[in-house]
């Protein structure tokens, strides 16, 4: 039994007669008439009745006949969906993102615009910092990330610029800086200092660390959050001050501030990141969606 002798089995009822069966499909009458006793004898039963008024079901063939309708309304509708995954339309796509990046309006954009082109493939979206997002796209566990600073040795992943971004010198607003901000990095010499662990994303902290040293300048760091959320919380405690990047002000709690330092001069490209081994269709979709969004 294949699906080609499940459509002919379901054009005989319909047409209730081999021969106008044979003419619609068309098909040779001996020949369909064959394909319909191979069809029985894959069954194991008699399908149909045949008199010269025409054809007729059986007590098995109606209990055949409206399953071999679902088999094939399954049949084309896995088609369907194999074809639309192909090409994009359909599935899911693992998404890399930090906590404050879901906010930003370049992201907003992406997600919304990706979403009205593509509303059947859905978006499981992890919140990661950079380095575990790129650690889950060499290990397949993620299908794109958005981050910091990817590796520029690491030739598995590619990547595409969404927003460059600032950092600012962020505080308490009851603070000594909140009152008389300084102007340069030197300026923050002895202040405690909230800061991350380098194993939090190595590529990142080694940046701005020795963009540090280069201006003059050692964090005294007193306490150490382990993302950008906990380092603002932090700060609005009074704990210390800090330096982030500016679009993290957008979530900033109530009491904190931040303030532009002349010599604080890096940019931070935030990337779009995925695999170059990349194979799923879902995945080249959202890359064109970002690339259109940029030329914009």
């Amino acid at each position: 039994m294949d699906f080609k002798q499940l459509r002919y089995f379901l054009t005989v009822v319909e047409e209730g007669a081999i021969s106008s069966a044979a003419r619609k499909i068309p098909l040779a009458q001996p020949a369909l008439t064959r394909q319909l006793r191979l069809l029985e004898e894959s069954v194991g039963a008699t399908l149909l009745e045949r008199s010269r008024q025409g054809v007729s079901l059986t007590a098995a063939g109606v209990a055949f006949h409206g399953e071999a309708r679902r088999l094939l309304r399954e049949f084309e509708t896995a088609k369907l969906d194999a074809r639309r995954i192909a090409d994009g339309q359909l599935g899911q796509l693992r998404l890399g993102v930090t906590v404050m990046h879901l906010w930003v309006p370049q992201i907003v954009k992406l997600l919304n615009g990706y979403r009205q082109r593509y509303p059947d493939v859905s978006l499981k979206v992890q919140s990661l910092l950079s380095a575990p997002q790129v650690e889950a796209l060499r290990h397949h566990q993620l299908d794109a990330g958005m981050l910091f600073f990817p590796p520029d040795d690491d030739d598995q992943l590619d990547s595409h610029c969404l927003y460059e971004d600032r950092l600012v010198l962020v505080a308490s607003e009851g603070s000594r800086l909140a009152q008389h901000p300084p102007s340069r990095l030197a300026d923050l010499a002895g202040e405690d200092f909230i800061w991350f662990e380098r194993s939090a994303t190595p590529v990142y902290h080694d940046k701005l660390i020795h963009a540090f040293q280069r201006r003059g300048f050692t964090p005294h760091v007193v306490q150490e959050g382990t993302d950008n959320a906990t380092m603002l919380c932090l700060v609005a405690a009074g704990m210390g001050c800090t330096i982030l990047p500016e679009m993290t002000m957008a979530g900033a709690p109530e009491g904190v501030v931040s303030f532009p330092l002349e010599d604080l001069d890096i940019v931070l490209p935030l990337m779009l990141v995925w695999r170059r081994d990349a194979s799923l269709p879902a995945v080249r979709r959202l890359i064109e969606v970002a690339e259109s969004q940029s030329l914009a």
